[in-house]
């Protein structure tokens, strides 16, 4: 704009100047518009640093810097610190030093149902630390450090800045986002397809062919190369099963006990002494296998049998694996499946799957096979899927 005023006062001031030349007038007229055009461009002039002034000072504004997060929640009824930490996106070997920790006298495994525990996250969501309440004068803490640091007290060493913040809870734990969580869960799916699945190597499993979610095969082939120090030998005899494997059992046993001329209600109890209904098996997760045997192997009387369950009993929980089918006793497991002693769950992913199914699963998810109609008149959701211990 300044520029434009210039030329004009130019052109102005040339033709006036000619004209001053012939009369007195046009002289007069051409001084009196060189002074009021002087004093535009000065007063525009005399603007200028106000508006460099307005612009240092948006630059030098304070900008406030983000704060840390506070997560307070309890326990969970069937929820460890693995599952919990594994929400988190903490890594499974982190997991694992934690189990192993000697620093303080309190083994992180054993979290009860009910205490309170705090999580303290920086803005980006990686985790600092993690506070339990173990009663009311003692407090158990990891800092999430390089190395870990652990610290047991009387009270908190610190208080936590309260901050409001909405958690809200992530019902994927799978990287392909093209997949949908209940046909997952139900098993309808195809391992070889899925980028958490990998083909297992031979050497591991006694089938033609099997698939684990990734972090279980790695989390057993540390247990196994354990186990071996211990001249323990341990192989996968049954990974993961989709639904139309498991259909395909179901079926076999179905055709088999309805030639006994048993109704659809008993066919179902006796096949499920050992095998479970399509779409309700957690061999569908990827997370569950089944080590050396199954009924016959395990039955008690075999030396080489009774001497691998004593070592996985001991040994397999450092790993993330537990026994889920645990034998049925008061005051322990009631429901669900006779004792396996062959079948192990990975908890780190399976936790998760299981708190995802009681959300998103139905009876009207479980169909399309034999005697499926029955499921909910037999709680096989209540009784079956969630008919397991994991201590």
């Amino acid at each position: 704009m300044l520029q434009y005023r210039y030329l004009m006062f130019y052109f102005i001031s040339l033709s006036l100047l000619n004209k001053s030349m012939k009369t007195k007038k046009y002289t007069v007229l051409f001084l009196f518009t060189v002074l009021l055009l002087s004093i535009s461009c000065t007063s525009h002039e005399k603007e200028m640093p106000e508006t460099n002034r307005e612009i240092k000072s948006i630059d030098s504004m304070p900008v406030n810097k983000p704060e840390n997060i506070k997560i307070t929640n309890n326990v969970k009824a069937g929820e460890s610190l693995s599952s919990i930490l594994t929400n988190l996106s903490v890594e499974q070997k982190t997991i694992l030093l934690i189990s192993e920790q000697k620093d303080i006298d309190f083994n992180f495994s054993n979290l009860q149902a009910g205490k309170e525990y705090v999580v303290i996250m920086n803005p980006d969501s990686s985790i600092i630390s993690f506070n339990y309440k173990k009663n009311n004068e003692e407090r158990c803490k990891i800092i999430f450090s390089e190395p870990l640091q652990y610290t047991l007290s009387n009270n908190m060493v610190q208080e936590l800045k309260e901050i409001n913040i909405d958690i809200k809870e992530n019902t994927e734990i799978m990287k392909d986002n093209t997949l949908d969580m209940k046909s997952f869960l139900i098993g309808k799916f195809q391992p070889k397809d899925h980028s958490d699945f990998i083909l297992v190597d031979k050497k591991y499993h006694t089938k033609s062919e099997m698939y684990l979610q990734k972090e279980t095969l790695e989390a057993f082939i540390k247990m196994k190369a354990s186990a071996e120090e211990s001249e323990i030998y341990l192989t996968i005899v049954s990974g993961t099963r989709n639904y139309y494997s498991q259909k395909s059992i179901w079926e076999r046993k179905y055709n088999k006990y309805k030639k006994e001329n048993l109704t659809d209600i008993e066919i179902i109890q006796k096949i499920m002494i050992w095998s479970s209904m399509p779409s309700t098996s957690r061999h569908h997760w990827g997370t569950d296998i089944d080590i050396n045997g199954f009924d016959t192997y395990f039955d008690g009387t075999n030396e080489k049998a009774n001497k691998e369950y004593e070592w996985l009993k001991s040994n397999a929980p450092k790993f993330g694996f537990c026994q889920v089918y645990s034998k049925k006793m008061e005051g322990g497991r009631l429901t669900g499946y006779n004792e396996e002693k062959w079948h192990w769950s990975y908890m780190p992913i399976a936790n998760k799957l299981l708190e995802d199914y009681r959300k998103l699963i139905t009876y009207s998810d479980i169909t399309d096979f034999s005697a499926s109609e029955f499921a909910e008149d037999l709680q096989i959701i209540e009784e079956y899927v969630f008919g397991i211990e994991c201590n």
